[in-house]
């Protein structure tokens, strides 16, 4: 599915994907750059700690999720929302699988969380249909 040469330098590759004509994967990258911006201004000292760090989850997230698109440039907006809902999914494994046992942090809901609207911001960016 996703496969890494390291022969291939990333930055000529994303220079080359703006001859795709749909341009897809800069739409996202752009989009997530945006919501980084926005959400880092959130982050005020004033604010609830458990805020900020909630705020600071997703800007990690982003910046998770635009490590990938670099590190695998040739990957598919599809395969990109595969990668986010395999972590979602796994987030909530944890949830459901040891709520009652182990007491959870606030940052195990905001994972999941986070990455649900991150995706959907992919998703929306990358203007995937269900018949893609």
């Amino acid at each position: 599915m996703l496969s890494l040469n390291p022969s291939v330098n990333p930055w000529m590759v994303v220079l080359n994907a703006s001859v795709i004509p749909d341009d897809r994967l800069q739409e996202v990258r752009i989009r997530l750059l945006d919501e980084i911006k926005v959400t880092k201004k959130r982050i005020h000292r004033d604010l609830h700690p458990l805020f900020n760090l909630t705020m600071q989850n997703k800007v990690d997230h982003a910046n998770r999720i635009l490590r990938l698109m670099d590190r695998y440039p040739q990957m598919t907006v599809k395969e990109l929302l595969y990668l986010i809902e395999c972590r979602t999914e796994g987030e909530k494994f944890v949830i459901s699988s040891y709520r009652w046992s182990v007491p959870m942090l606030q940052e195990t809901y905001d994972n999941r969380d986070n990455l649900e609207r991150l995706q959907f911001l992919v998703w929306d960016a990358g203007k995937v249909q269900f018949e893609d």
